[in-house]
């Protein structure tokens, strides 16, 4: 973060670097989180005392922690967005009608943001979709990410890579610039994203983006299930078909809304 002269002001670079420490170590005392930021005891003592002052992390034991005013903060930032206002509802219908996992995700910073989740009553996975939830992710090898990214300026894609880079995650995974922005130019031309494997082995997604004059950033909406239930005809047709009909109706929720 800077100050109006530009300056960056470095003692709240590094209490955001505590707070998402605590919360990728899921709680931690002083001593292990110096070693983790690698910072005096006292650098890391002082930051924690003036977070828990306000009221940004809490003490238990000799732990520390997220506290709970996040939440309070989250829910404001998502009910500001019309993404996820328009968006809950339909992703909530999609898990009902298919018994997946449906997702709704936008972008910032080069990340892809888990707005919201909805489990069927066939899902699997709950715990890494909660995961998800609870941190930024990478594009390129989500379908909702890749669904995203085919709609943003192309300058922007190669910005991002440059940023983010392109981390592999299973043998399907695609690590190449060239191949990403092929794949992301078939993905305009059709309307629809497919993940095959590319981020967890034996899961499948299918995702659409959403995008209007009306929003500040692209978002999808994607399902997500196992190899199994998703094949053939029923994955390469059937569910692109949902999901673009779902993804219109949420932009056209998010039009009307703001006329």
């Amino acid at each position: 973060m800077k100050d109006n002269t530009g300056r960056k002001l470095s003692t709240v670079s590094t209490a955001v670097h505590v707070l998402e420490a605590l919360r990728d170590l899921e709680g931690a005392g002083v001593t292990e989180l110096a070693n983790h930021l690698e910072l005096s005891k006292a650098a890391v003592h002082g930051h924690l005392s003036t977070l828990r002052d306000e009221q940004l992390v809490v003490k238990r034991g000799d732990d520390y922690h997220l506290s709970y005013h996040f939440v309070t903060l989250g829910e404001y930032v998502k009910n500001q967005s019309d993404l996820y206002t328009a968006g809950k509802e339909r992703v909530n219908g999609l898990a009902e009608d298919t018994g997946e996992f449906a997702h709704l995700m936008t972008e910032q910073f080069g990340y892809g943001v888990h707005l919201f989740k909805s489990q069927g009553d066939q899902a699997v996975g709950e715990p890494y979709h909660i995961r998800n939830l609870q941190r930024r992710d990478y594009l390129h090898y989500s379908a909702a990410g890749k669904a995203i990214l085919s709609r943003l300026p192309t300058e922007r894609i190669r910005s991002i890579i440059a940023e983010r880079g392109l981390p592999q995650r299973t043998e399907n995974t695609i690590t190449s610039e060239s191949e990403l922005l092929d794949q992301l130019e078939t993905i305009r031309e059709r309307g629809y994203a497919f993940n095959d494997e590319e981020e967890i082995d034996g899961l499948r997604a299918v995702a659409a983006p959403i995008d209007t004059d009306s929003l500040d950033t692209v978002g999808a909406i994607s399902l997500s299930a196992p190899i199994s239930r998703f094949s053939g005809q029923y994955y390469r047709d059937e569910i692109p078909e949902m999901i673009m009909h779902a993804a219109n109706l949420i932009e056209l929720d998010i039009e009307t809304t703001n006329k």
